[in-house]
């Protein structure tokens, strides 16, 4: 929970922020003013400052989803360290899922082989170019700490993502941490891929951190094992600047990411529907002739792409037509009412065709990206 003001017309509001939940309170009339201005308005920025150690003020600058009366949803926030005069320039992102794809464990050995401290200045090990909003970008993913940082380094750190901003707009920052979450999505085929954490630095000082739901101190990964063979420069590029093609809720041009599940979502309905529509959203873009014939049904489009990868039906006994018109089946009894499933879970069978349905996406995705059928065979999967 942190608490402070927000700064309205030349005056302060006092505020409660907890679980991304700004409430507002106050007896005074300038809550009432701010509740008629701001009542079911989305997408706006509030400043103000906050108290989290003591009676030390620190500048916070909140980007709000929405708003109802007094309550504000928070979609991010960023907390300035100390001065509220010191403008960032670089944003710096922690995930052990991106220590993952970067491959830091194996880095870091040769790295400490070769007879390179660490600990005396950060090594940059990738740098990755990418688009996004119309602006060039430059990613790099270093390992190691800044000396000249003393105790105000993050000891615990492991691997980095550092990216050079173009402005201090807030929403610029969430952009670029909602691309890099879709990255490790994507890479580690997964939906719950959290930051550690993200910090912003001023001419690698320190300054300020990002907050949004998407960072978790308590961030987890185990993915190093899949990427141990992984050609980083080959892959990661393409992908990246695929997924940067958009930015928002709606895609229009880059792979699609919401039919990934977690384990508790793996193997439910719901999750078997977002499988299908991102295979439709997938189809469309590759053969948009066929998706607009009416006679070419979906049993026969996902034929046609099993047919495209054979490698994924190489283990099973499975036709392409067979396990195309199971899978339709499936989708026509639960969208219209035939069948009623609370879960897969118990159904061997139908868990298996979404395993299939699954490596499916991920070879279309591949395809759309631009990857030949030779890279697509020898991309990691689970």
């Amino acid at each position: 929970m942190i608490k402070g003001f927000i700064y309205y017309n030349d005056q302060k509001i006092p505020f409660v922020l907890d679980n991304y939940r700004l409430d507002l309170f106050t007896d005074d009339e300038i809550l009432l003013d701010f509740i008629k201005k701001h009542n079911f308005k989305h997408h706006y920025i509030l400043k103000g400052q906050c108290f989290r150690f003591g009676t030390m003020p620190q500048d916070i600058t909140l980007l709000i989803e929405h708003s109802m009366g007094s309550t504000c949803y928070v979609c991010c926030y960023i907390i300035k360290i100390l001065d509220k005069e010191d403008e960032y320039n670089t944003i710096g992102l922690q995930s052990p899922f991106l220590d993952d794809v970067f491959k830091y464990k194996y880095n870091y050995i040769d790295i400490v082989r070769s007879g390179t401290n660490l600990a005396i200045e950060p090594k940059e090990i990738y740098q990755i170019p990418f688009l996004m909003n119309q602006q060039q970008y430059q990613l790099s993913f270093r390992i190691g700490h800044n000396n000249r940082l003393g105790l105000l380094e993050d000891l615990d750190k492991k691997g980095e993502v550092i990216i050079p901003i173009k402005t201090n707009d807030i929403q610029e920052c969430f952009d670029i941490a909602q691309i890099l979450y879709r990255l490790a999505m994507f890479m580690t085929s997964h939906s719950e891929v959290p930051f550690k954490c993200i910090t912003l630095y001023k001419n690698d000082l320190k300054v300020g951190w990002f907050y949004l739901p998407l960072v978790s101190e308590n961030a987890v990964s185990g993915y190093d094992g899949l990427f141990h063979e992984f050609d980083v420069m080959k892959y990661v590029p393409k992908i990246l600047n695929n997924i940067a093609l958009d930015t928002g809720n709606k895609i229009t041009q880059s792979i699609p990411l919401g039919h990934l599940g977690n384990l508790d979502s793996m193997f439910s309905p719901q999750r078997f529907i977002e499988q299908i529509t991102a295979f439709e959203y997938l189809f469309a873009k590759l053969e948009s002739q066929k998706s607009k014939d009416k006679s070419f049904p979906l049993k026969k489009e996902l034929q046609y792409m099993f047919d495209a990868f054979p490698k994924i039906l190489s283990n099973t006994k499975l036709s392409s037509e067979e396990i195309s018109n199971e899978l339709k089946t499936i989708r026509v009894n639960i969208v219209h009412g035939y069948s009623y499933y609370y879960d897969f879970k118990n159904e061997p069978d139908i868990k298996y065709k979404i395993i299939l349905l699954d490596k499916l996406i991920l070879n279309m995705s591949l395809r759309l990206i631009g990857f030949s059928d030779s890279d697509i065979e020898t991309y990691p999967s689970m």
